[in-house]
């Protein structure tokens, strides 16, 4: 069982850091706390962090750390997949940053803001990886990969040396599951999320699923042919449910989720990747990967200051629900403490 006064405080702690000017000194002891916390079955492990160059049309070479279940291959997170943002004045969405190359970042939308040399990772004393990567217009982004024990932590920053400011700056860090069997089911209802107190899936509104089938590969009919995406806001009141067919189709959920937090799970619901980010807004599922992720919210970020946001990665054995709740309740009284 969670020790919720404990929790309250360090998720306090937690909560603070997206609007911090810089990282914080020190590992993130709310949720090392909870990954240590005795509802957690999962046996001490600290996971490995390694980076690869992979593909030669990626821009950000792509981080791998190992798994807790001994499959012996490594998980797959993309430290960024996108970072969106806009100067002020500019009427046209776009993107600060592509984790893939400007060419296939242009097809997709069009990248704003190109970087001007070749990020890299560098190994840190403490296991983990930094990158400070400097981009066209007096911007520069940082990101720090901390692996602790049962947890891996990843901090998203942003400085803006320029004269405009970055309205509605947000980071996609994508967490894909395929390489460890206990997350490589890709259906949707494999992730979950807190919604009116209650654990729930895909189809935790009522809205129908089977339309997925036609998007099988015939070939292999555990995978799927393309992005299919799910998106569920987080808050309260209405939200209006929907699919939107298109080039790749996306689900709105039609709940709205209780706090910033998904997770990915075995067919038991008994070990658990779950995925918290204290500034999120939204939960995300993709079933191409499967990949998942509550993407971090830098929000407008003023000239010649620097923003940070967070988000973690808890790796759980044991009650999904009663971690998920008690990470839940520990982020609103944060929140609320925050007023």
């Amino acid at each position: 069982m969670f020790k919720p006064i404990l929790l309250l405080s360090m998720v306090a702690m937690l909560c603070s850091m997206a609007a911090c000017a810089g990282p914080t000194s020190g590992p993130a002891r709310a949720l090392v706390s909870l990954a240590k916390g005795k509802g957690n079955l999962l046996k001490p492990f600290t996971p490995e962090v390694t980076f690869r160059r992979g593909r030669q049309n990626r821009h950000v070479p792509m981080v791998y750390f190992s798994s807790p279940w001994q499959s012996g291959r490594k998980l797959q997170v993309e430290v960024p997949e996108y970072i969106h943002g806009r100067a002020d004045g500019d009427r046209r969405r776009g993107f600060l940053f592509a984790g893939r190359s400007l060419e296939t970042a242009k097809r997709i939308g069009g990248v704003r803001y190109a970087s001007e040399t070749p990020p890299k990772w560098v190994k840190t004393d403490d296991g983990g990886l930094s990158m400070d990567n400097p981009l066209q217009r007096d911007l520069t982004v940082h990101f720090r990969v901390i692996p602790h024990d049962r947890l891996l932590e990843i901090r998203f920053g942003l400085t803006n040396g320029g004269d405009k400011v970055i309205r509605n700056c947000w980071a996609q860090i994508c967490f894909k599951g395929a390489n460890e069997p206990a997350l490589a089911e890709r259906h949707p209802t494999s992730s979950y999320m807190l919604s009116d107190g209650e654990l729930i899936s895909w189809d935790g509104a009522g809205q129908d699923l089977t339309w997925l089938d036609a998007e099988r590969d015939e070939k292999r009919p555990s995978f799927y042919k393309r992005s299919c995406f799910f998106l569920a806001p987080v808050g309260k009141g209405r939200t209006f449910g929907r699919l939107k067919q298109g080039k790749n189709p996306v689900l709105t959920l039609g709940r709205k989720i209780d706090a910033p937090i998904i997770a990915k799970s075995d067919k038991d619901r008994r070990r658990s990747a779950i995925v918290y980010s204290p500034s999120g807004i939204r939960a995300f599922y993709n079933v191409l990967q499967p990949c998942f992720h509550v993407d971090p919210q830098l929000g407008d970020v003023p000239p010649h200051t620097t923003r940070w946001a967070t988000t973690f990665l808890i790796f759980h054995e044991g009650d999904l629900k009663k971690a998920m709740t008690q990470l839940a309740k520990a982020h609103h009284a944060a929140k609320k403490k925050e007023k």
